[in-house]
Parts: structure tokens; C-alpha cells; sequence
């Protein structure tokens, strides 16, 4: 169960990511009151949609013909949606996600991750939101499809009592302080990264359906949620145990997660910066996976700063590693910073030994390779 406090943490962390949050509890628990008081506290509207009463065109858009008699069928998207645009920020509130029939989950899976509701897509800023009671507690409950909920990070919201006399009091209008912080390209490269190492070790960890349906409504292992996962966590503190569980489990379910949060405790990753700035700080003869990692973490950093000195500066760990007992991950670690060289960036000479990879790449002859 997550509290009151980290419940707001990681709705603020995923919305700032993108990452659709979906709360879970019994009825009653006070679902819709979370949501429109974080809103209210920032100035910004809250739409809710009751998936109970609606039909697939009501969240998807309606079908019409332009006015102008001109082109093709329009997707043309309900009030809510076009509320939203206008407004450029908001919170979207998806109420009763497990009494809406399957045509309308299979409608929302477009709003859910692409912000799409029929030919409008919602602002970046808006903040997408789920409720729902368990399904053998909600009115003509369903379960949710797995390709909705793999869209989602599960928490199971249970406020304290007196996290509720706190609400009640105050008429809800004063949310806990989130604990989020602000992330970055950077940050986000070296927790993707840290994923990267992870999978490499555990690869039948990257997608796991479970075969029960119950489980595969929930939080589950797939290529989208621990792309997420890594996203999410970049607004978060890595101190910040409450909410870096919630998010993994959420979105990777506890097995999985509880591994890769084993796994990166025990890897003691250090900084991609500092590794850049000194790669004598690593023991490359190390474990493979933790040196995967690390170089992951370099290269992904170079990838998000898109400029041709990053990428030049990426080959000081990436040939420490093959000169100090890790040539096979080095060689691997190559064709991934081969794909990513922008333009006029060149490769240095001491790279020459990677010679047949670089040529495989295209980046031999006039690109300046080795």
C-alpha cells in the first residue's frame, strides 16, 4: 500500500515523465478527491471521465464529416478533450477504469500513452490519472485488458486515518508536498542505462505476460514499462525508498522489480560525469554486466547531449574498458555509440582496433574513423 504523502510523489514524478498512474483501492477511499485537490492546488482544471457511462466515441472521438464538405472523415474529440488543449495543463481523471466494457478500454489506450483523443492530441502537461476498485468490488467489474494496463503504474492507494481526519478537515484543498525533483536528459540516460545493465543480466525479464488474467491486469515486465520505469524514476530521489519501490512496482510488478532494485543497489553505479572525467575510477575487468552498464550510461548521456564533442568524449571509457579486461563489452558498447554519432563528429585514432565494427557502422574513410 502506498501512502498519502509518496501517492503524490510519484503521480507529480510520472506526470512529469508522461507516464499514465492508475489507482487502485477499495470504494470510498477517496480516489477523485487526491486528484482534484493536486489540480486545484496548481491552478489547473480536472476532467474526469466516468468510463462507466461512456461510450467508445466518447473517448476515442466521433465520427464526422467536415463542414467544409472537403477531405475525409474527422475524429472529432469530446468537450474534455478540447478543454484540456485549451487550457494547455490540466490533470485528466479516466474514473471506474474497471467497469468500463472492453470497447471502451480498448478506446482509451490511445489517450493513456499518446495523449490521443480522436484527432487532437492533449498538451504534454497534462497529467493523466486512472481510479479503480478491484474488479470483484466494482458494479459489473471487469478485469483491465492487458494492453491498458501495461500502460499504466499501479499503486495501491490506502490513506491512513489520519491522512483522511487531515482531508476532511481541510476540505481536501491541502495535498501533501510532493518529493519529486527535477530530472533532466542526463538523469533519465543513466537510469535507462541502469535498466540496460539489468536486462542484460536477466534478459527473460524483459517481457513477461503473466499467463493469469488477474495478473496480467496489473503491473507486468514489458520493453514499455521499463522504459517508463527508468523515465519515471528520473524525478525521484534515489534516497527516496518509498517512492522508487512504488514506481517500480508499478510499472514492472514487485518479482521484476524487486530484482533490478536488488541488482542496482548491489552495482553501485557511479556517475556517467565522473566516469568521463577519469576511467581509471572503474575495475573494467570487473562484472560484465555492471561495466555494461556503466559504459550504457556514458553512452546514453552523450546520446541525450547530441553534440559531436559528447560523442568523441564517449570513446575514453568505452576503449579504458576494452584496454582493462572488458573487450567483449566494449565491442558491443561500439556498434550501440556508432548508431548514435552526430554529425561531423569524429572517431579517434585509438579506436583503430574496432576497426571492422566501425566499418560495419560507416564510420570509417571520410567520416573520420580510425
Amino acid at each position: 500500500m502506498t501512502d498519502y504523502a509518496t501517492t503524490v510523489t510519484v503521480i507529480d514524478a510520472c506526470g512529469r515523465a508522461g507516464v499514465p498512474v492508475l489507482l487502485l483501492s477499495e470504494p470510498g477511499m477517496g480516489k477523485s478527491s487526491v486528484v482534484r485537490a493536486l489540480a486545484a492546488a496548481r491552478g489547473l482544471p480536472c476532467e474526469t471521465v466516468l468510463g462507466s457511462i461512456r461510450e467508445p466515441a466518447d473517448v476515442a472521438g466521433l465520427p464526422v464529416l467536415p463542414a467544409t464538405g472537403n477531405g475525409g472523415v474527422v475524429l472529432e474529440p469530446p468537450a474534455w478533450a478540447r478543454r484540456l488543449r485549451d487550457a494547455g495543463a490540466g490533470y485528466l481523471f479516466l474514473d471506474e477504469l474497471t467497469t468500463c466494457p472492453p470497447a471502451v478500454q480498448a478506446a482509451m489506450l490511445a489517450v493513456a500513452l499518446d495523449r490521443q483523443v480522436g484527432d487532437l492530441r492533449l498538451p504534454d502537461d497534462v497529467v493523466i490519472v486512472a481510479g479503480a476498485n478491484p474488479p470483484d468490488l466494482a458494479a459489473d467489474g471487469w478485469e483491465i485488458a492487458p494492453p491498458l494496463a501495461n500502460r499504466f503504474c499501479h499503486l495501491l492507494y490506502n490513506p491512513s486515518v489520519d491522512e483522511w481526519l487531515t482531508g476532511v478537515t481541510t476540505g481536501w484543498a491541502a495535498p501533501a508536498a510532493s518529493r519529486a525533483v527535477a530530472g533532466g536528459p542526463d538523469r533519465r540516460a543513466a537510469l535507462r542505462a541502469a535498466v540496460a545493465g539489468f536486462i542484460r543480466t536477466r534478459p527473460a525479464l524483459l517481457h513477461c505476460l503473466p499467463p493469469d488474467p488477474a495478473d496480467a491486469g496489473g503491473a507486468w515486465p514489458s520493453r514499455r514499462t521499463w522504459t517508463m520505469t527508468a523515465d519515471a524514476l528520473a524525478f525521484v530521489r534515489a534516497d527516496d525508498t518509498e517512492a522508487v519501490a512504488a514506481i517500480t512496482f508499478g510499472l514492472v510488478g514487485e518479482g521484476a522489480g524487486g530484482e533490478f532494485l536488488a541488482w542496482r543497489a548491489a552495482a553501485d553505479l557511479p556517475d556517467p560525469d565522473a566516469v568521463l572525467a577519469d576511467p581509471g575510477i572503474m575495475n573494467w575487468a570487473g562484472r560484465p554486466d555492471r561495466v555494461w552498464a556503466v559504459l550504457s550510461g556514458v553512452i546514453a548521456q552523450a546520446a541525450a547531449r547530441k553534440s559531436a564533442a559528447a560523442w568523441t568524449a564517449a570513446w575514453g571509457p568505452v576503449l579504458a574498458a576494452a584496454e582493462g579486461g572488458a573487450p567483449d563489452v566494449a565491442a558491443a558498447a561500439v556498434r550501440i555509440l556508432g548508431r548514435s554519432r552526430p554529425a561531423k563528429a569524429t572517431v579517434p585514432a585509438a579506436a583503430a582496433r574496432f576497426r571492422p565494427l566501425l566499418a560495419d557502422a560507416g564510420l570509417t574513410g571520410r567520416d573520420g574513423a580510425a
